[in-house]
């Protein structure tokens, strides 16, 4: 099977989900700091920093800069405690 250009362009990073006091979520992608954003939900904060993300590669693109490689170690662990229920 053959990839297509775009499907050869997709990379993975690490999204970051964090709780506030202030009921916002806060998500930061681990390897593009500059990544940042936030939602009222893990949905919508994924949705957020997605877009987020787009936009700092775009600018480090478009200033010559390297795109991130994937982080080495992703660790995955439910956050029931945090948002009241497992994701």
């Amino acid at each position: 099977m053959t990839e297509t250009a775009d499907e050869e362009a997709l990379m993975t990073y690490t999204a970051i989900l964090t709780p506030g006091e202030d009921g916002w979520i806060c998500a930061q992608i681990a390897e593009v700091p500059e990544a940042i954003s936030q939602g009222r939900t893990p949905e919508q904060a994924k949705t957020n920093v997605t877009e987020a993300l787009r936009l700092a590669l775009d600018w480090r693109r478009d200033e010559g800069e390297p795109l991130p490689e994937r982080a080495q170690v992703t660790v995955r662990v439910p956050i029931t405690r945090a948002f009241g229920r497992a994701h």
